[in-house]
């Protein structure tokens, strides 16, 4: 059997007076708390709304607002750990790496009538500014940086994941290279254009699908209907 609370004392006179003055202080307070009663009493009574208490208030959305932004971000943003689609993924990019790679090489080499070879892509020797093979080969890295990280925005499509991505095919194609030539590669210059190209590989492919995330959501997709 519940307990009723104990009825409020009724006021003297001389604090009705002031509660009934609105041109008092403590007949101004006097009338907000009456009507923040009155509207705490009006908004238990609207029908459908549970009330709630404590931390639930606090969270609990208001009626046609907006829903909480941690919920939201939770729903747009959720990942899951897939090893069969990060795997896919890595050879989908080592294949777009190593397939620019040999058209560029194809394209500049066709420009200055060169015949094309293995040893461009996989011998780390043979890149420097002393002969013309080394300045094509160094010149297609470059441009194959740009492309593949068109291959990020496009199969990537998660700029947190650029970067290990980038590295991870770079590392490929370091022991590409170790087992082509049956020695690590120790030249500076191959060290050096590998660093370029992950920068410029991780840098261009985070902004760009960096730009496809910031997007505005859209959330009704329904289309609008005239009346």
């Amino acid at each position: 059997m519940g307990l009723s609370a104990p009825p409020s004392p009724p006021l003297p006179d001389w604090a009705r007076r002031l509660c009934l003055s609105p041109s008092s202080r403590a007949g101004r307070r006097c009338h907000g708390d009456g009507r923040l009663a009155e509207a705490r009493r009006v908004s238990s009574q609207v029908p459908g709304r549970p009330r709630t208490h404590g931390a639930a208030a606090l969270t609990q959305a208001p009626v046609g607002g907006r829903a909480p932004r941690a919920g939201m971000a939770g729903q747009f943003r959720s990942y899951v750990w897939d090893p069969l689609l990060i795997l896919s993924q890595i050879v989908l990019m080592q294949t777009v790496y190593y397939g620019s790679l040999g058209l560029w090489l194809a394209l500049v080499d066709g420009l200055v009538r060169s015949t094309p070879s293995l040893d461009q892509m996989f011998d780390a020797e043979i890149l420097g500014f002393s002969t013309p093979p080394g300045r094509l080969s160094m010149m297609s890295f470059i441009l194959n940086a740009l492309t593949c990280a068109l291959g990020l925005l496009y199969f990537i499509r998660r700029g947190k994941q650029c970067l290990d991505f980038t590295v991870t095919v770079h590392f490929f194609h370091l022991l590409g290279c170790w087992f082509y030539s049956s020695r690590f590669p120790s030249a500076l210059t191959w060290w050096l254009v590998q660093a370029v190209c992950i920068a410029l590989m991780a840098v261009i492919g985070e902004y760009l699908c960096m730009r496809t995330e910031l997007k505005e959501i859209p959330l009704n997709s329904a289309p609008k209907s005239n009346v």
